[in-house]
């Protein structure tokens, strides 16, 4: 018996550390830090500038706006990311559908890859970029010396204060992802899901023919793995750019 595990991590945001842009940090293949190094900017890849919000739909006069972010908070600043205040409440608790709505293949926001496993985010893992916190100009400097990033895991969590030197910009060839929570869904977003792909909905059959509908707690080899793959087939779906997903509730 394995224990399929579910918990998310909850991390309680600080304010945030200013706007000065993040130092450089590596961005070649293969670094595998243990733990994090103050380095020059100039011993460092440097983090570029947000990309440009290109195939992002923006309503129509006779659509309802849409209440989620859609562009850059600071189109001026070097990672893009989404307003603070709705940051704030993003991270107040797991929202599973915002999740999946933000790392939407047309969204703008940068996304990030970690350099090393750090807690429970893994090696080569994808997040996506929240907020910056510069080190202080004066006084003692606790931790990195170039900052650190505030991050959306898939899962709908939030991890804050993760070192710049732990993050990468380069792409790694097969990026992994915090396990996405179908049980976390609402309804209507399951049910589109179901509907749009044939690969989630057989997915989801699979699972929960191993699973007997277990959400938590010990289950077998086979239910783990089943989870799994529906965890994928959704990801896959969102990254591929499938629509047709309810636009989910604001925090």
């Amino acid at each position: 018996m394995r224990t399929l595990v579910l918990s998310s991590l909850a991390i309680v945001f600080l304010a945030c550390g200013g706007s000065t842009p993040p130092p450089a940090v590596s961005a070649h293949e293969g670094a595998a830090p243990a733990t994090a190094v103050a380095s020059a900017a100039s011993d460092a890849g440097q983090i570029g500038p947000p990309a440009t919000a290109v195939g992002v739909s923006t309503p129509t006069d006779d659509a309802a706006p849409s209440r989620l972010p859609l562009k850059c908070a600071d189109p001026s600043a070097a990672v893009c990311a989404p307003p603070g205040d709705f940051v704030d409440r993003l991270c107040a608790r797991p929202h599973q559908d915002l999740a999946l709505a933000l790392f939407a293949k047309a969204t703008p926001f940068t996304r990030l890859y970690l350099r090393g496993k750090l807690d429970e985010l893994a090696f080569d893992e994808e997040v996506l970029a929240l907020r910056f916190r510069a080190p202080p100009k004066n006084g003692v400097v606790v931790g990195s010396a170039n900052g650190s990033y505030d991050v959306l895991r898939w899962d709908g969590t939030c991890a804050t204060g993760v070192e710049a030197e732990m993050i990468t910009r380069a792409r790694p060839p097969r990026p992994r992802t915090a396990r996405v929570k179908w049980h976390r869904m609402a309804g209507p977003t399951q049910d589109a899901l179901v509907a749009a792909s044939d690969a989630i909905k057989q997915a989801r059959t699979r699972r929960g023919k191993e699973c007997k509908g277990a959400m938590t707690g010990d289950v077998s080899a086979a239910c783990e793995k089943a989870d799994q793959a529906l965890a994928d087939s959704v990801v896959d779906y969102v990254r591929s750019g499938g629509g047709g997903l309810p636009e989910p509730d604001e925090p």
